[in-house]
Order: structure tokens, then C-alpha cells, then sequence
């Protein structure tokens, strides 16, 4: 199959619930891929750049969709403690054994909270958090779902959002295949499938067209990742 389209074939980890052991090795995995080769930068860069408009010490709430393993989330509040603020993180999974995985890979943190739940079916009223993020979500998503969690996002988000996902291409393929051939069998099947499964930035900018979501930009970044993102239009109705 090529990669003129991404692939609909649907993942391991998206029907199945592999043992603890498994899914910790996993997200052990994406933890190392994510801090060493950009995909947590892609994220915090976005943030570098909202946060020249926050004030010392201000209080700012984050929503981490599809948490995993949590090294987005934590990446997120030592990088608010580093520069003053008072960055405090709310990471959803749907998964129990993810959210197990993420409890045990660093320290309690009282900026730092996990729950269980599905963005679509969290009780929270509009505006509840200052941001809405997520990391390698969207791959695992139809487009129609994808059109529908922007929705959500900008229903749930005050000031921003930011999302951050795979690039499909041969060489992000090849060099998928490559570095998971160590590892399980889920990650040696679902890691060049969701190269496989991932947008391409004309086709994520598509999707935001038909979310009408308007205020979010595509960018790309180191690591074959792009980061989909924005802040509100002062006057919006984000006031």
C-alpha cells in the first residue's frame, strides 16, 4: 500500500488491551521517541509562544487529551515551574492500564492530576480549562472524529489549543520500522501503522476547515511532527 492516503486499518491498541507489561514498555517507548527526537518540543514551543502574554505567576489550566503515558503532561508543568507559572495539568485517558503507566513514571505532583474519561463525555462546562492539548491523538482518529474533537476542543478551551501528531512520509516509515524492531509486537505492528494512519499537513488543514475551528495554524517540526495550534482573537468569545 502506499502512501498516497493514510491508512484506515485500525491498531492493536485501539481494539485491544494488551497486558500491563506490554502497554508500560510501550509508552516507555514513545516517552524516550517523544523527548528525544521533538515531539514534546513541538508542543512546548507552542506554549513558549502563548506564554509571552501570560504574567508571572499566573495561574494556567491545561487539558492532555489521550495522556498515555504522561510525559507530555509532566513535560508540561516542569516546563511552566521553570518559567514562573503556576501551569497546573489535568491528563485524560480513556485507558486504565495508561493511565496506571503514567502514575508510575515520576513523583506525585500536586499541579498534576489523572483522570479516567473520554473527551467527548467529560462533565466539564464550556471554557474549563485555559488550554486543550494533545499528542499523537488525532492518527488513531477518523477524519469525521477528528473534525468532531476539534469541536470539542474548542468547546472545552478558553484561550488555546494544541495538537500534535506524526507526518506521514516514506523516511518517518523507515525510520518507524527501524527503531521498533527491538521492541514488542505491538510496537513493531502499530508503530509504522500510525506513520501509516497519520495526516499529512494539507489534509489536517482540511479537516479545520470543516471543523470551522479558523484560529488554529498548522507548523511543522523536527521529527517528521507538526503541531496544530492557535490562541483565541482578543474580543472572541472566549471573554
Amino acid at each position: 500500500m502506499g502512501l498516497s492516503k493514510r491508512s484506515l486499518e485500525r491498531e492493536y491498541m485501539d481494539d485491544h488491551v494488551p497486558s500491563q507489561a506490554v502497554v508500560d514498555e510501550v509508552y516507555q517507548f514513545l516517552g524516550v521517541i517523544n523527548r528525544w527526537f521533538g515531539g514534546t518540543h513541538a508542543t512546548i514551543d507552542r506554549f513558549n509562544e502563548f506564554s509571552r502574554g501570560w504574567e508571572p505567576g499566573a495561574p494556567v489550566t491545561v487539558l492532555d487529551v489521550a495522556c498515555g503515558g504522561g510525559d507530555l503532561a509532566r513535560a508540561l508543568v516542569a516546563w511552566g515551574r521553570s518559567r514562573g507559572f503556576d501551569l497546573r495539568v489535568t491528563a485524560l485517558d480513556i485507558s486504565v492500564r495508561a493511565l496506571d503507566c503514567a502514575r508510575r513514571r515520576g513523583g506525585a505532583d500536586d499541579r498534576l492530576r489523572f483522570v479516567c474519561g473520554d473527551v467527548h463525555q467529560a462533565p466539564c462546562l464550556e471554557r474549563t480549562f485555559d488550554y486543550v492539548c494533545c499528542s499523537l491523538f488525532f492518527h488513531h482518529l477518523t477524519d469525521d472524529d477528528v473534525v468532531r474533537t476539534l469541536r470539542a476542543f474548542d468547546r472545552l478551551a478558553r484561550r488555546g489549543v494544541v495538537v500534535n501528531d506524526l507526518v506521514r512520509s516514506w523516511r518517518h516509515l523507515f525510520w518507524s520500522w527501524l527503531f521498533t524492531r527491538p521492541f514488542n509486537e505491538v510496537l513493531r505492528q502499530d508503530g509504522p501503522l500510525s506513520v501509516r494512519r497519520a495526516f499529512t499537513p494539507p489534509e489536517l488543514v482540511r479537516l479545520v476547515e470543516c471543523s470551522e475551528v479558523d484560529w488554529l495554524s498548522v507548523r511543522s517540526h523536527f521529527g517528521h511532527r507538526m503541531s496544530l495550534a492557535g490562541e483565541r482573537r482578543l474580543g472572541g468569545d472566549a471573554d
